[in-house]
């Protein structure tokens, strides 16, 4: 069952890069996060409605599921999103790998927790698959893609700061209830920034559009988000945060099959390079 539900989260996340390109290419982005998380935020709390595990969260914890909406389910996805335009899909997912990485010096930021000397290999080793894998698009892309790389790197801090603010507020209440209730402050977030920046609220009629809707707000994030928090009732964080390790290589193979990523022999090295900085964050300390 550990392995189905694995599956599940890696092919749903894997596959999801490439689709948030299709809905972008028909709606504006941050439009498309604001659809994405009514849709999903929708299911999920009829889901738990209908099944009695719907939970009311008290006013004054709101503003720690405020801001893991905000963290979580609108800033996190708007700069990806927007990032989308200009880098391959399998990129942005690789930088986004990095959230482990990013949530040890987050940890150290925001907590005091003192960083050791296998977290900053790991940082080392990541840094330099990164660089690896970004060399040949920051030579053709120039400031375009760099701001775009920036703005990839600024989704995962945000998230790993919802990361952060998730494992306060689980403590507390089931997370499906805080993810439900949190999705509906990412929405309003989402629909602020598109009426401050004037983008308009458009439906395609393109079935491409409606089918990357529908695959991401249902698959990725509903049932790939049930699938990881069951993975991680059997298996603990440590094991079920593999799925981050695994999901960039799927993404990466679709970015070369769809969007004509270029492989060459150093950025299959810096792939190799950043999931393993990965790794080893992830893993137990010897002793």
């Amino acid at each position: 069952m550990s392995y189905l539900l694995l599956a599940i989260a890696v092919l749903s996340w894997g596959c999801s890069w490439y689709a948030i390109t299709l809905q972008v290419a028909h709606a504006p982005a941050i439009v498309s996060v604001a659809y994405r998380f009514v849709l999903a935020g929708a299911v999920l709390l009829c889901l738990l409605a209908l099944t009695g595990r719907l939970r009311s969260i008290p006013l004054r914890d709101h503003i720690w599921v405020a801001a893991l909406g905000a963290t979580f389910f609108s800033l996190n996805f708007n700069s990806f999103y927007i990032a989308s335009d200009h880098i391959p899909s399998g990129l942005m997912s690789v930088i986004f790998a990095t959230a482990a990485i990013i949530g040890a010096l987050n940890q150290r930021l925001f907590l005091g927790v003192p960083l050791d000397m296998r977290v900053m290999a790991a940082a080392a080793i990541g840094i330099l698959g990164l660089i690896l894998l970004i060399g040949p698009e920051l030579q053709s892309g120039g400031a375009r893609v760099a701001g775009a790389l920036g703005l990839c790197v600024l989704g995962t801090w945000f998230f790993s700061v919802g990361n952060l603010i998730s494992a306060r507020v689980g403590t507390r209440y089931a997370m499906p209830n805080v993810a439900g209730q949190a999705m509906v402050y990412g929405v309003l977030i989402s629909c602020a920034i598109a009426l401050v920046t004037g983008e308009r609220f458009v439906l395609p009629a393109d079935p491409v559009f409606w089918a990357a809707l529908l695959f991401l707000a249902l698959i990725s994030t509903v049932v790939a988000f049930l699938a990881y928090l069951a993975l991680i009732r059997r298996e603990g964080p440590i094991r079920a945060s593999y799925a981050t390790v695994l999901f960039p290589v799927i993404a990466m193979a679709l970015s070369g099959l769809l969007e004509g990523y270029n492989w060459t022999i150093a950025s299959g090295i810096g792939l190799a390079l950043t999931l393993i900085g990965t790794i080893v964050v992830f893993s137990r300390p010897a002793g």
